[in-house]
C-alpha cells in the first residue's frame, strides 16, 4: 500500500496525524490570494497539442513557472460527480452523487441527482386558488462539507462564481453564484421554443424543447403564446402563459416582437438582447420573472423564430441561485443580465436541427462573452482570499464539435470546414483568460487552473438495455414493446438488471426494487458474471472492446452505500458511450450503432481515458494528483489556525 492509499484509509488519531504530517511540517510561505479557474472539460492531450502549436502562450508561461499535471478524475467521470468530489474532498460514497440521473429504487423512476423541489406541506384551498401555508423549497442533494468552510470559518473571504453542483447554494459563508445544475424557469435543464409556420419543422419528436405552430393572419402578424412555469397556486397547476405578437416585414427581412409593452426589432439572422418576461401567478399579487433571447432564423418565405430556454432573471430570481441573496442582482447591475441556466449553450437545439452549426456557435459565443464580462468584474474586485471562477464553454462546445477534430467521427466529413477550427479558437480564448489571471498576480497570489475531466470521441453508441435483453439479463415482455421505455417493455419478474443514466447499471433486487427478482444473496455472483460479460463485449463493426472496465460499486467505494446508488459503474472504452436511449431505459433493435448526433465528444466513459488537468503557479510535489485533493490543497495555501486534516496536500513540502 502506498502513502496515498494509507492516508485515505487510515483511521486518524492525533498521534497518527502528527506522524503523518511530520514530513509536511516545513511549508512554503502561505499566500494572501488564490485564484482558481475551473475549466470544465479541459483535456490534457488537446491542451498539450495547442500549447505545442503556439496557440496558448499564456498557458505555456504558467506551466514554465509552476507545472502541468494529469489529475485523476472521479468514477464515473461525469461533471456532477467530479465537481462534487472537488467541493467535498470525497467520493460519491460521501457526497451522494453517482450520475447525472438517479432513480427511486421503489418505483425505478429517474430524477435529477443534484437537486429537487420539496412542495409545501400545508396548502389552503379557496376555490381555484391553492395558497401555501408552509414554504416550498429547493433542496441541494449533494452532501458533505464544502472545503471552503474551513476558510470562511477563519475569516478568509471566498467567492465561488458559477459554482457547479451547488444549486441552491450551500450557505457556508461564501459569495456563491450557482452554475451547473441550475435549472431554467420551467424547472428543466433547458427547454427551447421555436415559433414557426413551416409545416416541415413541426414534428412530435423534438426533445429538449417545443415547436409551436403559428400562422400569418394576412398582414404579417403572428400571435404567439410563450409558455412559462406551472402555476402551483392554481388547481391542477396549469402553465403560466404570456401572449406575444410578432410582426414581419418580408420586404425589409425584419421582424418586431411585442411582449408586455416592450418591442424588440430584429433582422433575419440577428440575436436579441435579453428580454424580460413576467408571468402572473395571481394577478397584481404574485408573479415570477424570467429572461430570454430571441433569434430570427428566417422571415421569408416562412417565419422561424427561436427563443432560448427561459432563464431565471438574475435581477429578480424566482429560485435561489446565489448567496447572499442580492449577489445575482448586484452582478446584473454591474455587467448586465446573463445566462443563469446551468447548461447555457443550447446543445439540444443543435442536436435537433433547430439551430445549425453557425447559429449555435453564435449563441455559444454570446454565452462566453457574458462569462468573460463576469470574470473581469470579479477579478477587478478581488483583493484577498479565494476566487473560484467556472467556465463551461470548453465542455459544452467540445461535446458538440469533437467531430470537427476527429477524422473517425461518422459526422467528420459532413462538418462544414468553416467550423473545424472552433475547438482551437475556444482553447485560445481560455488561454486569454489564463493570461488575464496571471496579470492580476502579485507576490502573494497563486493561480490554479483545473478541469474536472478530459475528452474522448463518441463515435459508437452502446445500447446497454438491448444487450441485457439479448444476454438474458432482462426480459422484454413482447417484440412489439421493444421501442418503448423499460416501464412498458420489461417483464420485471424475469429481469435481473437494467440500465439508467450515463454509466449506471442496477440489479432488480428483491426487497429494494418494487417487484425485485434477484435475491440479495445471489447479487454478488450476478455482479461478477455481469462484469465478466460486459468486459468481453466487442463492437461487431471493428472487433474493438466496448467497455474498458465494469466496476462493482461496493468494491470501488468503501462503507454503506445509499439505496439509490448503482450496483455497477460501466466504464466505456475510448470511442464508445452509453446511447441516449440507455440513459432513459429504452430498447433499440441493435446493440452497437453509429452516433449520428452532433454531440460527438464524451467523457462519460472509463476514468482512465479522460483524466483532468491541473495547471499551477506553484509546482505540485506529487506525481499523481487527485481531484479529491484539490480543496484541502487550496486551503493549505492559506495560513489556517488549525491542525491539518489527513489527506494529500499536493503543494505541501514533504508530500512527495
Amino acid at each position: 500500500m502506498n502513502r496515498r492509499d494509507f492516508l485515505r484509509m487510515a483511521a486518524v488519531t492525533p498521534a497518527a496525524l502528527l506522524a503523518l504530517n511530520t514530513g509536511c511540517a516545513s511549508r512554503t510561505r502561505p499566500v494572501r490570494r488564490v485564484i482558481v479557474l475551473g475549466i470544465d472539460g479541459m483535456d490534457h492531450f488537446l491542451l498539450r497539442s495547442f500549447m505545442n502549436e503556439g496557440v496558448m502562450p499564456n498557458t505555456y508561461r504558467l506551466v514554465s513557472r509552476g507545472g502541468l499535471s494529469r489529475m485523476r478524475t472521479s468514477n464515473p467521470p461525469q461533471s456532477p460527480v467530479a465537481w462534487s468530489s472537488f467541493i467535498t474532498g470525497s467520493g460519491p460514497e460521501v457526497h451522494g452523487i453517482f450520475d447525472f440521473v438517479h432513480r427511486d429504487p421503489e418505483t425505478r423512476v429517474p430524477y435529477l441527482s443534484t437537486s429537487r423541489v420539496v412542495e409545501p406541506e400545508k396548502v389552503l384551498s379557496i376555490g381555484d386558488l391553492r395558497l401555501p401555508l408552509t414554504g416550498a423549497k429547493v433542496e441541494l442533494l449533494r452532501k458533505g462539507v464544502p472545503f471552503w468552510k474551513k476558510l470562511t470559518d477563519q475569516g478568509v473571504p471566498v467567492s465561488m462564481i458559477k459554482l457547479p453542483v451547488d444549486f441552491p447554494p450551500d450557505p457556508c459563508g461564501a459569495r456563491v453564484l450557482s452554475g451547473l445544475g441550475t435549472p431554467d424557469l420551467r424547472g428543466s435543464q433547458g427547454s427551447f421554443t421555436l415559433f414557426t409556420d413551416d409545416a416541415r419543422s413541426i414534428t412530435d419528436d423534438t426533445s429538449g424543447g417545443v415547436v409551436v405552430p403559428v400562422r400569418d393572419y394576412g398582414d404579417g402578424r403572428y400571435n404567439c403564446t410563450i409558455r412559462g412555469p406551472r402555476n402551483t397556486m392554481r388547481a391542477e397547476s396549469p402553465y403560466m402563459e404570456i401572449p406575444a405578437e410578432v410582426w414581419v416585414d418580408r420586404v425589409a427581412d425584419a421582424a418586431r416582437i411585442d411582449i408586455q409593452g416592450s418591442s424588440t426589432m430584429l433582422s433575419a439572422g440577428e440575436w436579441s438582447r435579453w428580454v424580460e418576461l413576467r408571468f402572473e401567478a395571481i394577478p397584481h399579487l404574485s408573479s415570477v420573472s424570467g429572461i430570454v433571447r430571441f433569434y430570427v432564423k428566417e422571415i421569408s418565405p416562412r417565419l422561424k423564430l427561436y427563443m432560448t430556454p427561459i432563464n431565471i432573471d438574475p435581477m429578480d430570481p424566482a429560485l435561489p441561485i446565489c448567496s447572499p441573496s442580492g449577489l445575482s442582482s448586484d452582478l446584473a447591475r454591474e455587467v448586465g443580465r446573463y445566462f443563469t441556466q446551468g447548461f447555457p449553450e443550447d446543445t439540444k437545439a443543435l442536436s435537433r436541427g433547430i439551430l445549425d452549426d453557425e447559429e449555435y456557435l453564435q449563441q455559444a459565443w454570446i454565452v462566453l462573452q457574458e462569462r468573460l464580462a463576469l470574470f473581469e468584474h470579479e477579478l477587478g474586485r478581488f483583493r484577498e482570499g479565494l476566487l473560484f471562477f467556472y467556465f463551461s464553454s470548453l465542455d459544452l462546445n467540445i461535446h458538440m464539435f469533437y467531430r470537427s477534430i476527429d477524422p473517425a467521427s461518422p459526422l467528420h466529413d459532413s462538418t462544414d470546414p468553416r467550423f473545424k477550427g472552433s475547438v482551437r479558437e475556444l482553447y485560445a480564448t481560455i488561454d486569454g483568460v489564463i493570461g488575464r489571471a496571471m496579470e492580476a498576480m502579485d507576490g502573494n497570489t497563486e493561480l490554479l487552473v483545473m478541469s474536472d475531466h478530459g475528452f474522448a470521441p463518441f463515435n459508437r453508441s452502446f445500447n446497454l438495455n438491448t444487450w441485457l435483453a439479448e444476454e438474458g439479463y432482462a426480459s422484454v415482455s413482447s417484440p412489439q414493446s421493444r421501442g418503448r421505455d423499460m416501464f412498458e417493455a420489461l417483464d420485471w419478474s424475469g429481469t435481473a438488471a437494467y440500465g439508467l443514466g450515463l454509466n449506471s447499471l442496477y440489479l432488480n433486487l428483491s426487497g429494494r426494487e418494487q417487484g425485485g427478482a434477484v435475491p440479495p444473496d445471489q447479487a454478488p455472483a450476478l455482479l461478477e458474471r455481469l462484469k465478466a460479460d460486459l468486459e468481453s463485449v466487442t463492437d461487431p463493426a471493428s472487433g474493438r472492446r466496448v467497455i474498458a472496465n465494469a466496476y462493482i460499486t461496493s468494491e470501488v467505494f468503501p462503507g454503506p452505500l445509499p439505496p439509490y446508488a448503482p450496483d455497477m459503474i460501466v466504464g466505456y472504452d475510448r470511442g464508445f458511450r452509453a446511447s441516449w436511449e440507455t440513459t432513459l431505459g429504452s430498447f433499440p433493435d441493435e446493440v452497437v450503432t453509429d452516433n449520428l448526433d452532433p454531440w460527438s465528444g464524451t467523457h462519460c466513459i472509463d476514468p482512465s481515458v479522460v483524466p483532468c488537468v491541473l495547471l499551477s503557479s506553484r509546482k505540485p510535489v506529487i506525481d499523481d494528483p487527485d481531484i479529491r485533493d484539490m480543496g484541502r490543497s487550496i486551503a493549505g495555501l492559506f495560513d489556517l489556525r488549525e491542525t491539518p486534516e489527513a489527506g494529500i496536500d499536493m503543494f505541501a513540502e514533504g508530500e512527495a
